[in-house]
């Protein structure tokens, strides 16, 4: 079963790209990248409402948002932040290039969430292999911007 999440996994990030590259285009048809993150969150939520309306109690819930710790909102902060830094990127960096740093980033920060169990989730400790990974991401990154 593990092998099925880790390749849905896999192909929802080889979307991350092509959703930059998009994302791009759309900025500059619209000549101006806060335009562009608008519209493409936007359509984000219209399909998650849509997706909700398909989902029992789903929006009924949405009732408990404002009792809700301020820390649980800055993940669609972070997102306009992920969005926002990819339409920039993208065409200085290329797609290559900005993905490799972007999961350099998002597997170092993994690496400290997960050895301190941050935000409830369980504790996976830094060991000699897993650092080898990233450590290995890292050189990858490297290779990438010296050829």
């Amino acid at each position: 079963m593990i092998i099925v999440l880790v390749i849905i996994a896999v192909i929802v990030g080889s979307l991350m790209p092509i959703q930059a590259g998009i994302n791009a285009q759309l900025s500059q048809a619209l000549k101006n990248p806060f335009s562009g993150a608008l519209v493409s969150f936007m359509m984000g939520t219209t399909a998650l409402f849509l997706l909700s309306l398909t989902q029992s109690a789903s929006l009924g819930e949405l009732k408990k948002v404002p009792s809700l710790p301020p820390y649980m909102l800055l993940g669609g902060i972070m997102g306009a932040t992920f969005v926002g830094s990819s339409i920039y990127l993208i065409p200085k960096l290329g797609a290559t290039t900005m993905i490799a740093a972007f999961v350099t980033g998002q597997l170092l920060m993994s690496l400290v969430v997960d050895h301190y169990g941050i935000l409830g989730l369980a504790s996976h400790p830094i060991n000699m292999i897993r650092l080898a990974g990233v450590v290995l991401l890292f050189i990858g990154l490297i290779l990438i911007l010296k050829f």
